[in-house]
């Protein structure tokens, strides 16, 4: 590509000029899809890419600094990045479908026998209803103390410190149920 070309693309983008994109789109885009492909191995998670890629090349035009840059190496800059941000997004999610499947938290139907949930539900059922509802979230449901402080609304600190109540109330009543609930918290 000529430098005039490359400068005229420029000018057009960065005057909002539809017809820059065009020409940024017909020069630029083979290679800058090339890059998302090379990185992503998936066409149609390049094809997505190229288009927030381009999105952002428009929007952000003003900050093109032809001194510091290239034009085709800036596009190729920001394709990269958003590239990269792509990938990372997919592992998070693909992280968090692991951590679901794979949970060390389990619920006590899965580890305990009738005689002990019988007897650890008469002992709960004597608390605050406000500590039930963080015992019936982590044991009975399975989830997450990060899970059941969503579920139940309230911040983090505010579960765990209901937990940590919960579980030392129920030492007080028996300590033989509380060491139960540590055991299955720890497994």
């Amino acid at each position: 590509m000529t430098p005039i070309l490359e400068q005229h693309i420029v000018e057009l983008i960065k005057q909002g000029d539809q017809r820059g994109m065009s020409l940024l789109y017909d020069n630029y885009g083979p290679a800058l899809y090339g890059c998302a492909l090379k990185l992503t191995k998936d066409k149609d998670a390049s094809s997505d890419i190229l288009q927030d890629a381009l999105i952002k090349i428009w929007n952000n035009s003003s900050s093109y600094n032809p001194d510091k840059a290239k034009f085709f190496t800036w596009c190729y800059g920001i394709t990269r990045n958003t590239t990269i941000d792509y990938l990372r997004k997919v592992q998070k999610k693909q992280s968090k479908e692991i951590q679901l499947k794979n949970r060390d938290v389990y619920p006590i139907e899965d580890t305990t026998n009738q005689d002990d949930k019988e007897s650890l539900k008469r002992q709960i059922s004597t608390l605050d209803t406000k500590y039930i509802s963080v015992l019936d979230a982590v044991f009975y449901k399975g989830m997450t103390h990060m899970e059941a402080a969503d579920y139940l609304d309230i911040p983090l600190g505010t579960f765990k410190t209901r937990m940590r109540a919960a579980l030392i109330e129920l030492r007080s009543i028996n300590k033989g149920i509380t060491i139960l609930l540590w055991i299955l918290l720890l497994s």
